[in-house]
């Protein structure tokens, strides 16, 4: 669907980076219907049938490379070769909502923002997670010409644009549907296994190093934040459960980071075995 400006029609592109997402990636293609002239799938070297099931749909497949297993490359991959005026990201477990949709081509045609703001909610083992910090804004609808293609992208976070940001309000209707973790296990293999450690390689890279006093008040204030100040408690067990799980994350990192500094004796040697041809994996050398 073309969204027409001031200036004549606006084009979306809608990229989703996926892997093995064959039971979730019709939903979230058939959800931006209506809302994305173009949709970009990069498929991070799928077993099943992802990738023919998106083609199927009429998205665009993007095989990724081995070089480029980080989240945040598959997300340029995608947005350097969208076409349209207006990128968005979205995950393969995410739903395009019809509210939303239409607030966002209404930004696009106003021309008044270079990008929006808007929340998400997410679904944590089999509900909807209201309070502990998970409903914030930070996913990003932005205009292509406004990204900053040079600032390094992160699993979750915002991505840099410049000119005015809309923020939009914190309300169910204007939040995309993720459909996360459904089971604690998942939790575990994905953030406490991959994540923490990833993160805790992105660290040691950028100079942080493991400090015993971070490896017990990280994972408090992680916790106390999440229950109290954040009111994680008024989610029941679930809510604790969550906070736990971060709290668990956040010892996690610093754990990985203990052990990433007792195992090389300078970041050089981190930073040579990359250049190497280990780029796509900042560990490469700890394995």
């Amino acid at each position: 669907m073309r969204v027409t400006g001031g200036s004549g029609p606006i084009t979306i592109s809608a990229v989703i980076k996926a892997r093995n997402e064959a039971g979730q990636i019709e939903a979230c293609i058939k959800s931006l219907a209506g809302f994305a002239t173009e949709i970009i799938v990069v498929d991070d070297e799928s077993t099943d049938n992802t990738a023919a099931l998106a083609a199927q749909l009429g998205a665009r497949v993007i095989p990724a490379d081995k070089g480029d297993r980080y989240v945040d490359t598959l997300d340029v991959i995608g947005f350097s070769i969208a076409t349209g005026d207006w990128l968005l990201r979205i995950d393969a477990d995410e739903r395009m909502t019809p509210t939303l949709a239409g607030k966002l081509k209404e930004v696009a045609r106003s021309d008044n923002y270079e990008a929006v703001l808007y929340a998400r909610k997410n679904i944590m083992f089999g509900a909807w997670a209201r309070h502990g910090g998970w409903f914030r804004s930070y996913k990003t609808f932005f205009r292509k010409s406004a990204w900053d293609g040079l600032s390094p992208l992160r699993n979750h976070s915002s991505i840099a644009v410049s000119g005015r940001t809309l923020s939009l309000p914190r309300r169910e209707e204007f939040a995309t549907i993720h459909f996360d973790y459904d089971e604690v296990q998942e939790f575990v293999r994905r953030t406490l296994w991959q994540y923490a450690l990833t993160d805790a390689k992105e660290m040691y890279l950028g100079g942080q190093r493991f400090s015993p006093l971070a490896l017990v008040l990280r994972p408090l204030r992680s916790f106390l934040g999440r229950t109290i100040l954040r009111q994680g408690f008024r989610d029941g067990s679930r809510g604790l459960i969550l906070a736990g799980l971060l709290a668990a994350y956040e010892f996690c990192v610093q754990a990985n980071l203990w052990d990433i500094g007792r195992r090389l004796e300078s970041p050089d040697e981190l930073r040579e075995a990359q250049s190497d041809g280990a780029h796509s994996d900042p560990g490469a050398a700890l394995v």
